[in-house]
């Protein structure tokens, strides 16, 4: 499984999908700093996790699929894996890119912060891009699914206006948690201290809370859980599976 994520992500190597990882962040960093050079980092972390990553989410995964499409699943079909396996490792591919470019973004924005304005700690805006990175997991299988069923443009278009708007909508409200949209920018809260519009957050606001963002993060895990068991099967064997 390890060799076949490795295998995606060479494949890659000079195309815009991993330009993404580092060019978006950097993108997302200067707006941030033209837009609100004194507090930047606000800005910056909330264009991140609103607007940009969920139509990057959006786009990797619809592009994981449709570039086995154009083929004809030959990749699935041919190689002497197990569809499954094949599936979840590309998935796998992809969650390394969530990753890597949360982890990116960290390192510009703390970075630049040091040389500006920091009004966030490091060690608090970290936490914060881990939590995105582990409670937008579970859309990545859904994404792909939909590639799959609706094509690429419907799949791209209507993941991140779902993240974008549904996310705006209930995030601050008390029952985010059965909004698993709304959860990423809910668990950021208390570490990137700012409301879903960008806004700092007050010293007595109850988005500052921690209690139940374990339970939170749980449901984001198991959605993804389950959704990344349920991948191949709703993507098909392209072929018959290997043992």
């Amino acid at each position: 499984m390890i060799g076949i994520m490795h295998s995606e992500l060479l494949k890659m190597r000079h195309t815009v999908t991993l330009k993404l990882v580092f060019f978006a962040p950097f993108i997302t960093v200067l707006i941030g700093y033209v837009l609100s050079p004194h507090d930047f980092q606000y800005s910056a972390y909330n264009w991140w996790y609103t607007m940009i990553l969920p139509v990057m989410v959006s786009v990797w995964s619809a592009t994981t699929v449709v570039r086995e499409k154009n083929t004809g699943m030959q990749n699935v079909i041919l190689l002497p894996v197990r569809s499954e396996i094949i599936w979840r490792s590309k998935m796998g591919a992809v969650a390394m890119l969530l990753l890597f470019s949360n982890l990116v973004l960290w390192g510009m924005a703390t970075v630049t912060g040091y040389f500006t304005s920091a009004t966030l700690s490091a060690a608090d805006s970290l936490i914060g891009c881990l939590a995105l990175f582990f409670t937008y997991l579970w859309q990545l299988p859904l994404i792909a699914w939909l590639t799959d069923k609706m094509g690429y443009l419907f799949a791209v278009f209507a993941s991140s206006v779902c993240s974008i708007v549904l996310s705006a909508i209930s995030a601050a409200e008390p029952g985010y948690i059965y909004n698993p949209y709304a959860i990423p920018a809910r668990v950021v809260a208390p570490f990137l201290k700012m409301y879903p519009n960008g806004l700092p957050l007050e010293s007595d606001s109850p988005l500052l809370q921690t209690g139940n963002l374990g339970v939170a993060v749980g449901v984001s895990l198991s959605l993804a859980i389950f959704l990344l068991w349920a991948c191949p099967y709703l993507l098909g064997k392209g072929g018959p599976a290997h043992d």
